[in-house]
């Protein structure tokens, strides 16, 4: 196996987990400090950050409240490119929508199952949904509608009751496209909150925002942080970090697989990308190809970073490759192999977030398109950990049922085990039952 970077400098091996949560005590102390504030004095401080942060005036109001909901549906539905893009950004959420549906009943997530263990024995399990959950949308200077749809429906796929859909605002203004697709699919109240403010808002409650059982969506590194700080306070999907992309090819189009490497690369100067291949000439063809299409890009900057992250790696066989997939468990994954499809896929891919088969399914048609969840493990964290979806926001419990002849016969056995542990009163708990 050879590695390389796009400089040609050759490596020793494949870089791994470059990009983890910079936890510096400046950071932490400072989310600790706006989560403890927001836990302490609720409204009053977020509304604070807000004019920190987001460069609100003091007419500011946490709620998008009905009237700014309705104007934004007026303003798209009377300009003709907003609704197109509006429309289609509901075509996108409709195939998200059958995606999570089909996922809902593969899984059996939902109603509940019991089996019989024995004469008069039962148990099993009830599988409910969440009652509530905020799903942020990252927000100011970008609008990111494709966050909104990917976390939202498969929280009301599974029956999620509420729903609450919190963005930081510029200046006290959020996106139209966000409050019209928000509304449209279901949203019961959307809040111009962002960072780190908005998950302890949510995670607490304050006067105005409500407590919710869960929060999903990705963010800058207070978010994060704040995310991780709080987790088991309030329910959270993953610890996301920057993209990543690998692909595995044999031949094929170089400038086909040089722009799919810089899609994912343009997001973050901490994305990475690996190109793997058993043929040496299409690495360097798509080597030079990155190399020439990089000046000409609006996100020259991030790439000129992003790329230091870039690494093309020569294999001496399929199965080699196919080894170093496994290691890196990406965050995306490309395979363009002769053989491969998406029927014996499984045999061959261990860990990936979500794997794209064939010269003509580029990641891009899974960030928006395709109906599978865009948010996913990242970081080799796909090693055990799935995309986002209806299974996030369902949870179990387990029932049991004995009739009294089968505890008569299980009393023995049980009180024995409790005495065993030095639990005194759980034996006597079922002995009392003779």
């Amino acid at each position: 196996m050879k590695v390389k970077t796009i400089e040609g400098k050759v490596l020793d091996s494949v870089p791994l987990n470059k990009n983890e949560l910079f936890l510096t005590k400046e950071l932490v102390s400072e989310v600790e400090k706006i989560i403890e504030e927001v836990r302490k004095f609720g409204d009053s401080k977020v509304i604070e950050f807000c004019k920190k942060f987001d460069g609100v005036g003091d007419d500011f109001n946490i709620v998008v409240s009905e009237e700014e909901i309705n104007k934004s549906i007026k303003e798209v539905e009377s300009n003709n490119d907003l609704m197109e893009i509006a429309d289609t950004f509901l075509k996108a959420a409709e195939r998200i929508r059958k995606f999570h549906e089909e996922q809902l009943k593969y899984f059996n997530l939902s109603g509940k199952w019991v089996i019989e263990i024995g004469n008069g024995r039962k148990v099993g399990q009830v599988v409910k949904p969440v009652d509530s959950v905020m799903v942020y949308v990252p927000g100011g200077r970008a609008i990111y509608p494709s966050t909104l749809i990917m976390n939202l429906i498969p929280a009301k796929v599974a029956g999620v009751n509420k729903i609450f859909v919190s963005t930081p605002s510029q200046k006290g203004k959020v996106s139209p496209i966000i409050l019209y697709l928000a509304k449209r699919l279901g949203a019961n109240g959307i809040f111009k909150v962002g960072g780190a403010v908005s998950v302890a808002s949510f995670a607490f409650g304050t006067q105005t925002i409500p407590k919710v059982d869960m929060i999903v969506g990705p963010g800058n590194k207070y978010f994060v942080l704040a995310k991780k700080l709080l987790s088991g306070i309030v329910g959270i999907d993953i610890i996301p970090g920057p993209s990543e992309i690998a692909i595995l090819a044999t031949y094929g189009n170089p400038k086909y697989f040089a722009y799919d490497l810089l899609s994912q690369l343009e997001h973050d100067p901490d994305s990475s990308a690996f190109m793997i291949s058993t043929n040496s000439e299409l690495l360097e063809k798509i080597q030079k190809e990155i190399i020439d299409i990089i000046p000409n890009t609006s996100r020259k900057n991030i790439l000129d970073n992003s790329t230091k992250n870039l690494f093309f790696i020569e294999v001496s066989s399929i199965e080699e490759g196919f080894d170093v997939v496994n290691q890196i468990a990406p965050e995306h994954l490309e395979i363009v192999v002769d053989g491969i499809d998406i029927n014996n896929i499984d045999n061959y891919v261990k860990h990936a977030g979500t794997v794209l088969i064939g010269l003509y399914s580029p990641v891009v048609i899974t960030d928006y398109f395709a109906g599978t969840n865009h948010v996913l493990p990242t970081n080799s964290t796909a090693k055990f950990s799935s995309p986002l979806g209806v299974y996030n926001f369902v949870k179990m419990y387990n029932i049991c049922e004995w009739e009294k002849n089968s505890l008569l016969e299980d009393m023995e056995t049980v009180s024995k085990l409790a005495n065993y542990e030095g639990l005194e009163v759980h034996a006597k708990s079922i002995l009392e039952r003779k």
